[in-house]
């Protein structure tokens, strides 16, 4: 069940660093309307093998406190990105993400 993501919330489930996937070292990769977070390079590294997702992706690790912000959430959301999986795992023979899903809430 994805629970409303709000600032507070999403502080609350991340570590301290926090990594995402990259083809271009700024921009996070996200198969719309899910975005990814890791709590180690190595396993966003391995979910993007897993992935297959064609694209040559890599990781990225930030404080967390750097990437969380109002300007993050906004940029999500403008994105149509609407779900954030934390620590994913990617069932080869299914196709299936599985992990915890943060709900965007929306803007009021």
């Amino acid at each position: 069940m994805a629970d409303d993501l709000s600032m507070a919330k999403l502080v609350e489930v991340l570590p301290p660093r926090i990594w995402y996937l990259t083809s271009n070292g700024q921009d996070m990769w996200c198969r719309r309307p899910y975005g990814f977070l890791f709590s180690t390079g190595q396993a966003a590294q391995e979910f993007a093998t897993k992935m297959g997702t064609g694209e040559e992706l890599f990781a990225v690790g930030l404080d967390a406190g750097n990437l969380v912000s109002d300007e993050m959430l906004s940029g999500l959301r403008n994105s149509a990105v609407t779900r954030i999986f934390i620590d994913p795992t990617f069932d080869t023979a299914s196709g299936d993400v599985h992990g915890t899903i943060l709900r965007l809430a929306p803007l009021t």
